[in-house]
């Protein structure tokens, strides 16, 4: 078990072209020479997001290349799909500090109003986890947990050939404590891959949430959708999406005012 849990927060799969990170850094170099002029830059920007997105959707997948796409599409200009990407990293590698601090920092750049029924009712919430809290990462006590297991095996090895019983229930000790970290740690990281796998909008273009799929529904709140607004999708129809902000409140919103987080 253990061994499987680290297997799955450890292996992505590789690429099979390295050209076009290596084209993506390029742009993005250019792009942060060119910064004092942000309509000089922003194309820059772009072409890199793009390159990084072909190389993650070809397989070349690291928290590294996550965190690249997003913050190129941030300084793009592109809020919205620069926490979709986000996202995209973290439903992958779940317990990344850096793009969990990534997201927390573009999530605050979110223009939400500071009061009204939008104020609260729209900002995310983000699954706890007693992870959090730790001085140690998910990946460090996998390792941790891993390394107890071992010199428990051999602990008790030695015991069954010394005939000591003492040494044997010191090793069946580490055994069973590395057992149920484990367990806890691949528990734990089903529940967090399910939270950031769950079918997601990203507002990119500020839009209404109404009340049924059609401009002719009255509002549902008085302000507007902010672009960077994450949704939970619902269902579809007729070119809108049904949405639930964090808080509760349900709704329609058009489609093409939003992005999918896979």
């Amino acid at each position: 078990m253990i061994a499987i849990v680290l297997t799955s927060v450890l292996i992505a799969s590789p690429g099979t072209s390295r050209t076009d990170l290596v084209d993506a850094d390029a742009a993005y170099r250019d792009g942060l020479e060119a910064r004092a002029e942000a309509a000089k830059a922003r194309p820059h920007f772009l072409h890199a997001a793009e390159l990084y997105e072909a190389a993650w959707d070809s397989g070349t997948r690291s928290p590294a290349v996550a965190r690249n796409m997003a913050q190129a599409r941030y300084l793009a200009g592109d809020l919205g799909a620069c926490i979709r990407d986000y996202r995209r990293g973290l439903k992958v590698f779940p317990h990344d500090p850096n793009l969990r601090a990534g997201l927390a920092f573009v999530r605050d750049q979110v223009p939400y109003p500071h009061a009204g029924d939008l104020a609260d009712a729209a900002r995310p919430r983000d699954l706890g986890t007693s992870l959090d809290r730790l001085p140690v990462s998910f990946v460090q006590l996998t390792w941790i947990a891993v390394a107890v297991a071992a010199v428990g095996w051999l602990t008790l090895a030695r015991a069954w050939v010394s005939a000591r019983g003492g040494v044997a229930l010191v090793g069946g000790a580490m055994v069973i404590s590395a057992a149920a970290g484990g367990g806890w740690l691949w528990w734990e990281d089903g529940r967090q891959r399910a939270h950031w796998g769950k079918p997601t909008a990203v507002v990119v273009s500020a839009s209404d949430l109404r009340t049924g799929n059609s401009d002719e529904y009255p509002r549902r709140l008085d302000a507007r959708l902010p672009a960077g607004a994450e949704l939970k999708i619902l269902g579809e129809r007729g070119g809108w999406l049904h949405v639930e902000l964090a808080s509760g409140p349900v709704g329609w919103v058009p489609k093409d005012h939003t992005t999918e987080a896979p």
